[in-house]
């Protein structure tokens, strides 16, 4: 009889002991590298947006604070002394009045853009009434200047910051007519780079006094230039001007218009609208933000003597 033999055990082999092999590796190195191709632009462009939402946020901040400040101020407008009015002097991207902050005599207000190179901003200056000059008032040169918006991206002929309602419901100040009633002559034609003491002008004579900006042309090639006195008209009329080279040609016809308000408008005024826009950066997208203000009470008041 044979004696029963032992059978040797089976061994199993389970694949998952193994590992990865070299072609599961590369399928999956190749698929996140696809994923990631098509991920990074998309973050991308959130990070461009983020920051895009972010820089508007910031330039609406500077329009809402130069608009609530400036309309604070010229709510409380009042004149400085029973024969003045609330107002100085007007033009479509400044303005000085005075108003009644609280303190001893009116503060005299400028609010103005400037311009530094090719960036605006647009700055409030605010001088106090000297000690027991009221009335009438009185003012040196201590004033406190303040920058609300640094990169102002409008304030220009062709799009200003301030107009003006009268009473009435008339409007000083503002854009350029789009029909302009006064344009320049047909000898009145201005060549770039050459300087002019006179604009020659044909049409409707305008209200011109020294010291008035007198805008020619509209869009991105207006030129601002100051008037030496008023409108003289006959065979000839013409604008007496600073000596200023023109940066622009002009031919016949370009409108020529006057963004300042008159002596006479200036004590008229009962509102002002605001325009404003700006961008955080130079060069970036601007945001606008428009506005009016009223005056409250425009009278002179012996209290604030």
């Amino acid at each position: 009889m044979r004696a029963p033999t032992l059978s040797r055990p089976r061994r199993w082999h389970t694949r998952s002991q193994d590992g990865f092999t070299l072609v599961e590796t590369m399928m999956t190195c190749v698929v996140m590298a696809i994923v990631m191709a098509a991920a990074v632009p998309t973050v991308s462009i959130v990070y461009s947006l983020t920051t895009t939402v972010q820089n508007t946020y910031e330039a609406v901040n500077q329009l809402v604070l130069a608009s609530e400040a400036v309309t604070r101020y010229i709510h409380e407008a009042v004149a400085s002394s029973p024969a003045n009015t609330p107002f100085v002097s007007a033009t479509a991207d400044t303005v000085t009045f005075y108003s009644d902050t609280g303190k001893a005599g009116p503060e005299k207000v400028a609010a103005a853009v400037l311009t530094a190179g090719a960036t605006r901003s647009f700055d409030l200056t605010i001088t106090p009434a000297q000690s027991a000059s009221c009335p009438p008032c009185t003012y040196g040169a201590s004033p406190a200047g303040y920058v609300l918006i640094n990169y102002l991206t409008n304030g220009t002929g062709a799009s200003p910051v301030f107009t003006y309602t009268l009473q009435g419901g008339g409007t000083c100040g503002g854009p350029p007519p789009s029909s302009p009633t006064t344009t320049l002559a047909t000898t009145g034609a201005l060549t770039s780079g050459t300087a002019y003491t006179k604009l020659y002008v044909t049409g409707t004579a305008l209200t011109v006094a020294s010291g008035d900006s007198i805008v020619v042309g509209s869009g991105s090639t207006f030129q601002t230039f100051t008037a030496t006195g008023a409108e003289v008209t006959g065979a000839s009329s013409y604008i007496p001007v600073t000596s200023l080279v023109a940066n622009h040609s002009y031919a016949s016809g370009t409108s020529v218009y006057d963004d300042a308000c008159t002596p006479t408008q200036v004590s008229e005024i009962t509102a002002v609208s605001l325009d404003f826009e700006a961008t955080k950066n130079p060069g970036g997208q601007p945001s606008g933000y428009k506005s009016m203000a009223y005056m409250f009470a425009p009278g002179y008041s012996a209290t604030l003597g």
